[in-house]
C-alpha cells in the first residue's frame, strides 16, 4: 500500500495510553550522562546505539520497539544512566512487554528522581499494567501534585479517570470471570498490531486489520509512526487458521482500511476507508463470485466527521455505528439508525449519556442470535484501564440497561476491543494486548468454561511464567454428543517446603514431553488444591509457579500412579524466595568444554528472567560448577565463563546487570560423587543463589 497524504484516518490511532506515550518527554542523553570515566572499553560502540536508539525514539511510536533493542545494547556498557533506563521503561511500555518497564523506570528514578518531569507517570502506567495498583495510586497522586491544573489540561492528562481505573481494577481483578485466552498464534498475529477480528458468516474465514509492513515501499502514518492498516485474510484448517495474506482485489484501497461487517447471507461487506471525509463506512456487494468496487453507505450516516465500526439487528432493520459527528457526548460515540417503511435509514440519533461518555466508545457490535443484546468497548464507566468491553441488554420495552463491564482477565488496564461473541455464547474473538502476544494487539479467542470446566487462566500469573505459546487445538474440544469422555484428572496440593502451609494462587502447568508444548493449565484455589485436564495417563513435564517462591520443574511419573475415580494425584512443594535460597537450573546446556549455551537452554533462561522481572527487589548469584575431570585452573576458568553466559543471557532478556553477579566454583561445591559418571553428570551444573530480597 503506497500512501503520502497525512489526512487519511486509520481506524484505530486514538489510544489514550498511546497518547501519554507520545506525550513523554524526549530527553536528550549526553555523553556526560552516559559515559565511565574509568570504563573506556566498549563506549565507542554503546555510543553509537545510544544515537541510532535516539533517532528512532524521536521519530515516534511505531520505532520504539527498534529504539530499544539499540538502548539495551548500550545499557550492557552503562547500566547506571538514569536517562537511558528511562527511555527503556518508555519503549518497554510501548510494547507487549511492558512488564519489563517497572524495573527501567523505578532504575531511572532511584537514580535521579527528577530525571523527567513525566517520571511518576510513567512509573504510574507501568505498575497500572502490571495490576500494581496501590503503587500506581501512589505515582498518579505524586504527579498530580507536581503540575498545576493548567499543565495537566495542556497534555490532556486525567490523572483523576486513572485512579478510579486503578480502584475499579482492584474490584473487578478480585472477582474474576471463568475463561481461557488463547491467542491465534503466528500464522495470524504478527510483531505489530492486529485487530478487528470479523468472521465470515460461514464461521470458516477470518478479516482482520493489521498495520505490519507489508513491503519496502511501505509508508508511516505520520500520528504514531506505525505503518498503514491493510487487511488481511486467514482461511480455516480445522482447529488452527492458515498463515494469513493480504486482502488484494477490488476491496483493497490506497488508505487505512478495514473489514467491519459481512451480512448474514454473506453478499455485502462493509469496510472503513480512512481516505473517504473524516473515515467513512463503504459497502462492497458480492456479484456472481466478486467483490464489486465499495460505495458508501447512506447519506444521512455518513458525515464529513469520522464513522468507524458498524453492527445490525439480527432482521436488519437496525444499525449502530461509531462516530464522531455533530452531536457527540465525548470524542466517539454510539449512534443507531432504523429502517422506516420506506426501508430508508432514519436520521442518526446520539444513545446518549446513558452508554456514551466524555471518553471514546469504539467496536460496537450486536449479537447475531440475540436482538436485545449490543457489545461495546468504551474508556468510560468502571473501565479499568484503557478499552474495556462492555454489554447491554435492552428489555421488552426497548430500553437499554447500564453497561455491565465483562470482567478481568477479559479486560485489563490496557486495549481490549472490538470483541465479536459467537452465536452460542461459548467463545468470542477479540483485540488484546497481553504479555504472550507476538507485539502490540493481537488477535486472541475467548473461551468461556462452564461450572465443571478447568480453572481461570489469570494474566497476573502468566507474566511469571508463561514460558510455551500454546496451540489452539490444547484447549477445550467440545466432545460430540452421546460419546463417553474418558479424560482423566491431575489433581493434588501445593505447599511451602519448610512449613507444608497450603499455596494458593500457585500456576501449574501441565507439558506433553513429546510434543514440547503447554497441554493443560490450572490455579490452586484456597487451600491449595488444583485439577487440571489430561488426556490419558502418561509421564508429563509439570512447572509449578506462585508469587514470592521459587518455580519447579520437574517430571510427572504418571505412568507409575494409580488411577482412582478418574483422578491422578501429584503433590508438590515449592522454596519460598529467601536470602541464601539456592536452585539448580537443570535444564541449561552448553557446548562440550565450551560457555556456548545451546538453544535448548532457552526455556530455563527465560523461567529465570521471569522471576527476576516478578521479583524486582531481588538479586542473584549465578554459579558455575564442574566434575573433577582436568585442572582446577581450567575447571574454574570454565565454570565462571559458563556462568557469566548466563548472566549475559539474562541482561538481553531485559534484566538489570545490576541484579546478577556470577561466580565458578570450579570442583570445589560437588552435589555428588565424582567417582561415577552419574555423579559426575549431576556436578556439572549452573545454580543461583539468592542474594538479597
Amino acid at each position: 500500500m503506497k500512501i503520502i497524504k497525512l489526512i487519511i484516518l486509520s481506524l484505530f490511532v486514538f489510544l489514550s495510553f498511546g497518547q501519554i506515550l507520545v506525550a513523554q518527554e524526549n530527553i536528550k542523553i549526553k555523553k556526560s550522562d552516559f559515559q565511565i570515566e574509568i570504563k573506556e572499553v566498549g563506549f565507542k560502540e554503546a555510543w553509537k546505539e545510544i544515537k541510532a536508539g535516539e533517532k528512532l525514539y524521536k521519530a515516534g511510536l511505531g520505532t520504539f520497539p527498534d529504539a530499544l533493542a539499540h538502548y539495551l545494547r548500550a545499557n550492557k556498557y552503562n547500566s547506571d544512566c538514569a536517562k537511558l533506563n528511562y527511555k527503556i521503561g518508555v519503549c518497554f511500555l510501548a510494547t507487549d512487554k511492558f512488564y519489563y518497564a517497572t524495573e527501567y523506570l523505578e532504575k531511572a528514578y532511584l537514580k535521579d528522581n527528577n530525571v523527567t518531569d513525566d517520571i511518576h507517570m510513567m512509573l504510574a502506567r507501568a505498575y497500572h499494567l502490571n495490576l500494581d495498583f496501590e503503587n500506581a495510586i501512589e505515582h498518579y497522586k505524586a504527579y498530580y501534585s507536581s503540575f498545576s491544573m493548567k499543565e495537566l489540561e495542556k497534555y490532556d492528562i486525567n490523572v483523576d479517570k486513572y485512579i478510579r481505573q486503578c480502584k475499579y481494577g482492584q474490584e473487578l481483578v478480585n472477582s474474576p470471570v471463568r475463561v481461557i485466552i488463547n491467542n491465534l498464534g503466528d500464522r495470524v498475529n504478527s510483531e505489530y498490531d492486529d485487530y478487528n477480528p470479523v468472521l465470515h458468516p460461514n464461521q470458516d474465514v477470518l478479516y482482520y486489520t493489521s498495520r505490519r509492513k507489508v513491503d519496502k515501499k511501505d509508508k508511516r502514518f505520520e500520528p504514531d509512526n506505525k505503518y498503514f492498516e491493510n487487511v488481511f485474510v486467514s482461511e480455516q484448517a480445522g482447529d488452527l487458521w492458515k498463515k494469513a495474506n493480504l486482502l488484494e482485489n477490488k476491496l483493497d484501497s490506497k488508505g487505512n482500511e478495514s473489514v467491519l461487517y459481512i451480512s448474514p447471507d454473506g453478499n455485502n461487506i462493509y469496510l472503513y476507508n480512512g481516505k473517504e471525509n473524516g473515515g467513512d463506512i463503504l459497502v462492497s456487494e458480492l456479484k456472481k463470485g466478486n467483490w464489486k468496487s465499495p460505495k458508501p453507505i447512506s447519506g444521512k450516516i455518513l458525515s464529513k466527521a469520522k464513522e468507524t465500526t458498524i453492527a445490525f439487528s439480527p432482521n436488519g432493520r437496525e444499525m449502530f455505528f461509531i462516530s464522531n459527528q455533530d452531536g457527540t457526548i465525548g470524542g466517539m460515540d454510539i449512534f443507531y439508525s432504523k429502517l422506516n417503511e420506506k426501508d430508508k435509514w432514519s436520521e442518526p440519533t446520539n444513545m446518549g449519556p446513558k452508554i456514551n461518555t466524555i471518553f471514546d466508545e469504539e467496536g460496537v457490535y450486536w449479537h447475531p442470535k440475540e436482538d436485545n443484546k449490543l457489545y461495546f468497548s468504551s474508556q468510560g464507566f468502571n473501565s479499568m484501564g484503557g478499552f474495556d468491553v462492555f454489554v447491554i441488554e435492552r428489555d421488552t420495552e426497548g430500553y437499554w440497561s447500564d453497561p455491565v463491564n465483562l470482567g478481568y482477565p477479559i479486560n485489563t488496564p490496557n486495549d481490549d476491543i472490538f470483541f465479536k461473541m459467537d452465536e452460542n455464547n461459548k467463545q468470542a474473538y477479540y483485540s488484546s494486548v497481553r504479555d504472550n502476544g507476538f507485539g502490540g494487539k493481537d488477535l486472541y479467542k475467548i473461551i468461556f468454561l462452564g461450572e465443571e470446566k478447568e480453572m481461570i487462566l489469570k494474566v497476573e500469573d502468566i507474566l511469571l511464567a508463561w514460558n510455551y505459546k500454546p496451540d489452539e487445538k490444547i484447549f477445550y474440544h467440545v466432545p460430540s454428543e452421546l460419546k463417553v469422555d474418558t479424560a482423566l484428572f491431575m489433581v493434588g496440593m501445593v505447599t511451602d517446603s519448610k512449613t507444608a502451609e497450603p499455596i494458593k494462587l500457585a500456576k501449574i502447568e501441565v507439558i506433553d514431553l513429546d510434543l514440547s508444548q503447554v497441554i493443560a493449565t490450572g490455579l490452586t484455589d484456597t487451600a491449595g488444591f488444583y485439577q487440571v485436564k489430561i488426556q490419558k495417563k502418561k509421564d508429563f513435564g509439570v512447572e509449578v509457579t506462585a508469587k514470592d517462591y521459587l518455580f519447579f520443574v520437574e517430571i510427572a511419573n504418571l505412568t507409575q500412579k494409580q488411577v482412582v475415580d478418574s483422578k491422578i494425584q501429584a503433590n508438590f512443594q515449592l522454596n519460598r524466595i529467601d536470602v541464601g535460597a539456592k536452585m539448580v537450573l537443570n535444564n541449561i546446556f552448553f557446548e562440550t568444554n565450551k560457555a556456548t549455551l545451546k538453544t535448548e537452554s532457552a526455556a530455563e533462561l527465560q523461567r529465570v528472567a521471569a522471576l527476576l522481572i516478578d521479583n524486582p527487589t531481588i538479586r542473584l548469584e549465578i554459579s558455575g560448577h564442574t566434575d573433577n575431570v582436568g585442572s582446577y585452573k581450567a575447571n574454574q576458568k570454565l565454570s565462571e565463563a559458563r556462568a557469566k553466559s548466563v548472566v549475559d543471557y539474562l541482561v538481553t532478556q531485559g534484566v538489570g546487570s545490576s541484579r546478577l553477579e556470577y561466580k565458578g566454583y570450579s570442583f570445589n561445591q560437588p552435589i555428588a560423587d565424582n567417582n561415577t559418571p552419574e555423579g559426575r553428570a549431576q556436578n556439572r551444573r549452573v545454580e543461583f543463589k539468592v542474594l538479597s530480597k
